[in-house]
């Protein structure tokens, strides 16, 4: 039989190497998944002070993050503070209700004081809210594709180091002219031409205004017998003639590309809500990163984009 002391020490080494292990758990990163829904938009799972899950939409230019009107009742919130909030994103600009949950917690991390603005109820199937760069660009926010996780690490060099062997992309941050915003753009190529792009993982599509398109070739003249979009487009690509698809572009990132790809052609008014109606300008959508992988370090701007799951996956 081992002696006392024996005993005393292999037990201690055993609580050593348990507490290391826990500890060692405690610091992984917590993450959910997330999916692909709602007209192919990304939306994952977000509780509010302890009720949930709300389905939420991961939105990289939305300025806020945002609830909907029945979330907003079911949690009995009141408006936070005196007036209107302005709020960017979602195809406008809108002047909305702020609230103030106590605690937003999302793969695992918790935000307190969070203000937050308030949306109308549109349909009875959509999403719960949405989850803006305000909290996002907190975090080094990753989407594993192929397994359909979202995690939230800390910003820095040390998240990095994972995704090093994929594509990087530099993430370029420019405020908005007339208020304190900042959203993220990347230099994008479409036919071998360089537009400036903002990087938008709310937007399904990906959209040129008309400066781009005659960039590439694509004359706003020729088309304007078209006239304007349907009506039912409207509010997302404005009322001003011509407005068209057109097919077979290649677009380009660093150590990324895309063949045979779509996009809409419009003057739409998200253009002038960024400042990008006096320049060649895009949207990139999720029709281009919707099966990728992407790792997004807001600090670091940089965007890191890994492997691609194809639709059949």
């Amino acid at each position: 039989m081992p002696k006392p002391g024996k005993r005393i020490a292999a037990t201690l080494a055993f609580l050593v190497l348990a507490l290391a292990a826990s500890r060692a758990d405690a610091a992984l990163p917590a993450e959910q998944p997330y999916r692909i829904d709602y007209h192919g938009r990304l939306a994952t799972d977000v509780y509010l002070n302890g009720q949930g899950p709300f389905q939420f939409l991961i939105d990289t230019a939305s300025s806020r993050s945002l609830i909907y009107e029945h979330v907003r009742q079911r949690l009995n919130l009141t408006q936070s503070q005196p007036g209107r909030m302005t709020i960017y994103g979602i195809n406008d600009v809108a002047d909305v209700m702020p609230v103030k949950p106590q605690e937003l917690r999302v793969a695992g991390e918790s935000v307190s004081g969070l203000t937050m603005g308030v949306l109308p109820d549109t349909e009875a199937s959509g999403p719960d809210g949405i989850l803006g760069i305000d909290v996002l660009a907190r975090y080094f926010v990753v989407l594993d594709r192929s397994t359909m996780r979202f995690k939230l690490l800390e910003p820095g060099a040390v998240s990095a180091r994972a995704y090093d062997d994929w594509s990087e992309v530099e993430l370029i941050p420019r405020p908005l002219k007339r208020f304190a915003v900042q959203f993220w753009y990347l230099k994008t190529r479409f036919n071998d031409s360089g537009i400036t792009s903002l990087f938008d993982l709310g937007a399904s599509l990906t959209m040129l205004n008309w400066g781009a398109a005659e960039r590439l070739g694509v004359h706003k003249a020729r088309y304007e017998r078209n006239g304007p979009p349907p009506a039912l487009l409207q509010d997302v690509l404005g009322k001003e003639a011509p407005a068209l698809r057109v097919d077979g572009l290649e677009v380009k990132l660093p150590g990324k590309f895309w063949r045979r790809q779509n996009a809409i052609i419009a003057d739409a008014p998200v253009f002038s809500y960024f400042d990008l109606d006096e320049t060649p300008a895009a949207i990139i959508g999720l029709d281009l990163l919707r099966n990728s992988s992407m790792a997004i370090d807001f600090h670091g701007q940089r965007l890191y984009l890994g492997p691609t799951v194809s639709d059949g996956s």
